[in-house]
């Protein structure tokens, strides 16, 4: 009986929803219009046709960069100027990754990346903003044209590597990019961005330095002269290939074997115990058959494996048929933030070994001259990073640095001493992937018969922002 009750209820109840599906079949189509069909597809083909497109779909795409810009305002004790550009510590730039599983333990990758060309800050001076044909330590074009002044010239190709990695055994990557030892004194956790880096050559020292006499020191030298000495410090991107191990324990290590007769070594470390994140790094790195940037005109009058023979009354720096040049450098850097409060200490620090430079006579073309020199820095910087205001960090900091003789190459008669400190703050906009800030920084140099009476300072002053896609 009640099996039956249950037949004849579930019959009616289908006959029911039939019967309404069927009622409202009219007026539905009616709600959504004659040819919905019609625009949807045509709704498709609009979405397909501005939709970007992976080449194989067995390969994750990813494209991502930044927008970054800037206003400085500059005073080197003579002259005072504003300029607009792309900061060199992190350049306006865009990138394309991608990666493919090709078994659950191995997978491969890649990575493309260009940034916005010579419109960086260490492309400026005082005798033009970032521009074409504007580069450190050139000839310093003096036209102020709109169209040479502050704009782009062209990409610069950043990274182009190809990758294979095991997950237990490490990965093995091919190309051109970043170093084991690449940015291995730029480990810090402050967040504060671009409104400082442990490499301070790379904020705004393009411009030339100025003596006590309100002249230019011999030779146009600039600041990153006496922050690099003509080479980058440990700030390898280069072809080269490369090994990386698994993170273990926090540590990473890492090796890489590239043009020139390079290689480094590299020991990375990040962690957090009780609410402390610690982030470190050294890295060690020999370059020989060193093609060192020269002073003066010299001019190669033929080029072999590790030699160049410049012709006589040139002078300068250079390389004859015994140059036998070679850089080590051993540097690292460490970072410590208390994450319930906000406070952080950086620090960085580096030694050089510079090896057989040499010195050209202007009168024969030949070697006067071969020395070793040794060349130092260290960088701290501390503060604190804090949500105050609900939509981001701010980053409160003060950092101070020396760097000893690294320009000594061009100072052959004495050492060097330059001296940096600045102050800054920055604001996140974690909603828009964006920050804000403002910093100022000053230079000071001690060179032995670079400036007649001593050098000028350099004052200047940060305001800009950087949007991340």
């Amino acid at each position: 009986m009640n099996g039956g009750s249950m037949t004849t209820l579930s019959r009616i109840s289908m006959a029911a929803v039939a019967a309404l599906i069927v009622g409202m079949g009219p007026a539905s189509a009616a709600d959504l219009g004659g040819n919905c069909c019609a625009d949807l597809e045509e709704r498709v083909a609009e979405l397909e046709a501005t939709t970007a497109r992976k080449g194989t779909r067995k390969v994750s795409v990813t494209i991502s960069g930044q927008i970054s810009q800037q206003l400085m305002f500059w005073d080197d004790g003579i002259q005072k100027d504003m300029y607009i550009s792309g900061p060199a510590q992190s350049n306006s730039r865009w990138r394309i990754t991608g990666s493919a599983k090709i078994s659950p333990a191995v997978s491969a990758g890649f990575i493309y990346e260009f940034e916005a060309f010579r419109s960086g800050s260490t492309s400026q001076n005082q005798s033009n903003g970032p521009g074409p044909g504007n580069t450190v330590g050139s000839s310093f074009p003096v036209s102020r044209d709109v169209g040479d002044d502050g704009g782009a010239s062209s990409a610069n190709l950043r990274e182009a590597m190809a990758w294979i990695e095991h997950e237990r055994l490490g990965r093995v990557s091919l190309g051109a990019g970043s170093s084991a030892a690449n940015n291995i004194i730029l480990v810090d956790l402050s967040g504060k961005g671009q409104a400082g880096s442990n490499d301070v050559r790379l904020m705004s020292s393009g411009f030339r330095i100025r003596s006590n006499s309100g002249g230019f020191t011999p030779g146009n030298r600039t600041w990153a002269n006496f922050f690099q000495g003509g080479q980058d410090w440990l700030n390898e991107r280069n072809q080269h290939i490369q090994y990386r191990t698994p993170t273990i324990a926090g540590f990473t290590l890492g090796a890489s074997v590239g043009e020139d007769n390079y290689w480094d070594v590299a020991l990375r470390y990040a962690g957090e115990f009780n609410g402390i994140r610690i982030a470190g790094g050294i890295g060690y790195s020999v370059r020989s058959e060193y093609n060192q940037t020269v002073t003066g005109t010299l001019t190669p009058s033929s080029r072999r494996r590790n030699t160049t023979v410049y012709s006589a009354g040139s002078g300068g720096y250079g390389c004859d048929v015994n140059c036998d040049k070679e850089v080590k450098q051993l540097a690292g850097s460490l970072s410590v933030r208390h994450m319930p409060t906000g406070l952080f200490f950086t620090g960085a620090a580096g030694h050089r070994d510079n090896e057989n430079f040499e010195t050209i006579s202007t009168s024969t073309g030949q070697v006067s001259s071969r020395r070793s020199f040794d060349s130092d820095f260290w960088y701290v910087s501390g503060g604190i990073a804090r949500n105050f205001f609900g939509i981001g960090d701010t980053v409160l900091f003060g950092e101070y640095s020396r760097w000893s003789d690294m320009g000594y190459e061009y100072n052959a008669n004495g050492s060097s001493k330059l001296d940096h400190w600045g102050v800054g703050i920055l604001q996140n906009v974690d909603a828009a992937a964006m920050e804000f800030y403002l910093t100022y920084k000053n230079y000071s140099l001690s060179a032995d018969t670079v400036c007649a009476g001593g050098c000028q300072d350099f004052n200047y002053v940060l305001a800009g922002t950087r949007i991340r896609f």
